[in-house]
């Protein structure tokens, strides 16, 4: 770790969503649901302006939600990189989307100490209709950079990638595999002080990954902190300065990297054994 300087602080933070959907309408009734929905931007308003959130005419009960992701808490400082661990469905995705702000927390928060790059999924933050060179410039521009500083790492971006045959082709007609690979460039290269990964060595040739992996370490080693989700224990054990387990939408441990990834690998192996 090169600094204790916290980049992201968590505290308390958790994600709900609405579930059984027919219900809903059929407990509500069509007109009553539509209504609720269109009313919602002024109650919001009016929450903000009085200082207090406004009840819904139509509420929504406890048994219509459900919590994806609650009461999680932890900190990273510059320069570090933490792995994310958990089963399929534990929320370690919806904990990247909320650091990313692509979705607002249910209760707590995340603060973020300075621009963040992500790669969370094939496709997100691209536009389909826009090239891959275009898609890099769009990308710069969201985080501020001038056009010269974007230029100066354009050629950088393309080379990583390996899609400079088709870095003039809109990226709606690439593969996953080259949407990923250039969403790593991205978030690689440009200028930011977070990178979010969400599972982007799922993707490619053994030897690919093993640029991304040295990628990952160097950018931390230049002061950059990194958040890292993958399946991957051995990966994740090589280029995580710590981990965090997520279980079921709860923080279950934290600690060094080769003891999280045990505890979750017994988990595992229990689980195995019941089913």
């Amino acid at each position: 770790m090169s600094s204790s300087r916290p980049m992201i602080e968590v505290e308390g933070l958790g994600k709900s969503y609405w579930v059984g959907g027919e219900r809903l309408v059929d407990h509500m009734g069509m007109h009553a649901l539509v209504d609720s929905a269109l009313s919602a931007p002024a109650r919001w308003l009016a929450g903000k302006v009085v200082g207090r959130s406004q009840t819904s005419r139509y509420p929504i009960t406890e048994s219509h939600m459900k919590w994806v992701l609650r009461d999680v808490s932890f900190q990273v400082c510059e320069g570090e990189v933490l792995g994310v661990v958990g089963h399929n469905g534990a929320g370690k995705s919806v904990l990247l989307k909320l650091l990313s702000q692509i979705t607002c927390p249910s209760e707590g928060q995340a603060k973020i100490y300075g621009r963040v790059g992500s790669m969370l999924e094939a496709g997100t933050g691209f536009h389909g209709e826009l090239t891959g060179r275009e898609n890099i410039r769009l990308a710069g521009a969201i985080l501020g950079m001038s056009r010269s500083q974007i230029n100066d790492r354009l050629d950088e971006i393309v080379s990583f990638s390996e899609v400079e045959e088709y870095i003039d082709t809109p990226i709606k007609r690439y593969s996953s595999g080259m949407i990923m690979r250039l969403g790593f460039s991205v978030a690689a290269h440009l200028d930011t002080d977070i990178m979010l990964i969400d599972e982007v060595l799922a993707v490619g040739d053994q030897r690919f990954k093993q640029r991304c992996i040295e990628k990952m370490r160097s950018v931390a080693t230049s002061g950059k902190t990194v958040v890292f989700v993958g399946h991957d224990m051995q990966v994740l054990e090589r280029i995580s300065d710590r981990a965090i387990l997520i279980r079921q939408g709860r923080m279950q441990a934290e600690g060094s990297p080769k003891d999280v990834v045990a505890e979750h690998l017994q988990w595992v192996e229990r689980r195995q054994r019941i089913d």
